[in-house]
């Protein structure tokens, strides 16, 4: 069973938002970049507040009394909403699954969707609004790191546990907060296999741009100090979150001597699409002389190549999904229904939201009960294989941000070699446990 419980018009979606992905500041405003949703996402959103029963259960399960979870996460601008949405679908997907097998501990799976709209303060609202009215036993859910960080105080507040998917920030569980877990990967993870990725590539001169924020500056250092053990040159560069005209900064680094052969750019927010489009309309990357890594999370949007066209071809960027040169036979099955069912494939967002369901539902299970020293109990003991592999959360402090992580969130490093290309088809460059081809980066054709 699950119910919608939209706020401010989330159904209302005339377009998908490219608004800014994990681990950015919450948004603003809504960059005006869109693509028509289709019509199928428009019926599936249904009018705000409106309540829908998604899945089907059996007989037993429909009997006894639901157990309530809930789901936050954007659904509306000016928040990264495609991607939302898709983590919506996946979450329904997996309490459908759930609830056909006879739910837990015989009763139903009822998930409760709100709505964030990508905004700290309706974050906090809305995990206020799932404990305090709806009664749910945990939460699970969001995309935006600097929501999640709100979100995690009002959890913390009610001793209620939750699991956050797609925010890479390590402040969300550097507090060490019993109530907080995280399935993805995050920053410190993330940025040390991209500087050892980009050291092992054999890039000599490295233009290191980020946004001018907390989350930015301290993605730069990991990757920053990966090249300077290496002794890999690199220069420092910086940018308003904000800013969608980076001509100055592009000119800047194309007049440079000696050249840059690569250019690294973590920019989550609105003007990541602009960046791109920018580089390549300058000639400066990807080009025969210099590559580009696109890092936050946008490379492998679902709105990439409408946004940026030829501008994404050769580029290169990091995808959080389990590669599928490491699929199991539940991220085969998982993947297949959900394209069919949504006509697109799932990104990582999406598997992690899948999983959260089932990792909230198996920690309820072994641990009998539905109180928040079970459950949490049940995920600090967990050992359950889901679509991006065998879920463990960490009970280590050292470093601080490990607590409750999963450490083992998986990381790839992709190249797009044709334009319109699936994230699930592009070249894997990196980890070697990944990769699909045997070079570690393809120089574009002059």
């Amino acid at each position: 069973m699950a119910i919608e419980n939209n706020q401010d018009g989330a159904g209302e979606a005339p377009g998908i938002s490219v608004g800014p992905r994990p681990g950015a500041a919450s948004p603003g405003a809504s960059s005006g970049m869109s693509v028509p949703l289709p019509r199928r996402d428009l019926l599936a959103l249904g009018a705000a507040g409106a309540a829908a029963t998604l899945p089907l259960f059996g007989r037993a399960a429909r009997a006894a009394e639901s157990i309530r979870l809930g789901w936050v996460g954007p659904l509306s601008p000016p928040g990264g909403y495609a991607e939302g949405l898709l983590m919506k679908y996946a979450a329904a997907m997996a309490a459908d699954e759930i609830n056909a097998q006879g739910g837990v501990l015989g009763r139903p799976i009822e998930i409760l969707y709100q709505d964030t709209r990508g905004l700290a303060a309706e974050g906090t609202a809305a995990a206020e609004r799932l404990i305090v009215q709806e009664k749910v036993v945990a939460l699970f859910g969001e995309f935006h790191s600097s929501v999640a960080l709100a979100e995690m105080e009002v959890v913390h507040k009610y001793n209620v546990p939750m699991l956050f998917c797609d925010v890479w920030s390590q402040e969300v569980t550097a507090k060490g907060y019993p109530q907080v877990f995280r399935n993805s990967t995050t920053y410190p993870l993330l940025d040390t296999a991209i500087g050892e990725w980009i050291v092992a590539a054999g890039f000599k001169n490295v233009a290191l741009l980020c946004e001018q924020d907390d989350i930015g500056l301290a993605s730069r250092k990991v990757v920053s100090e990966v090249l300077k053990k290496e002794n890999v040159p690199f220069d420092l560069y910086t940018a308003d979150p904000t800013a969608t005209d980076f001509t100055a900064q592009i000119l800047r680094m194309k007049a440079k001597k000696p050249a840059y052969d690569f250019f690294f750019a973590l920019y989550a927010e609105a003007g990541a699409y602009p960046m791109v489009t920018q580089a390549q309309s300058l000639d400066f990357a990807p080009t025969p002389q210099t590559g580009f890594f696109l890092s936050g999370g946008e490379g492998v949007d679902p709105t990439f190549w409408k946004n940026v066209g030829k501008a994404g071809l050769w580029l290169v960027c990091e995808n959080v999904g389990l590669p599928k040169s490491g699929w199991n036979d539940k991220t085969k099955a998982f993947a297949k229904a959900f394209n069919e069912k949504y006509k697109t494939d799932p990104p990582g967002s999406a598997m992690e939201s899948y999983d959260a369901v089932w990792s909230l539902a198996e920690a309820i299970k072994s641990s009998g009960s539905t109180t928040p020293e079970a459950i949490i109990h049940g995920l600090e003991t967990l050992h359950w294989v889901g679509t991006r592999g065998l879920y463990t959360f960490s009970t280590s402090h050292t470093p601080d941000w490990a607590f409750h992580q999963f450490m083992d969130a998986p990381i790839s490093i992709i190249q797009y070699d044709q334009q319109d290309q699936s994230t699930f088809d592009a070249p894997i460059l990196w980890p070697k446990k990944y990769a699909t081809v045997s070079y570690l980066y393809k120089t574009p054709p002059a």
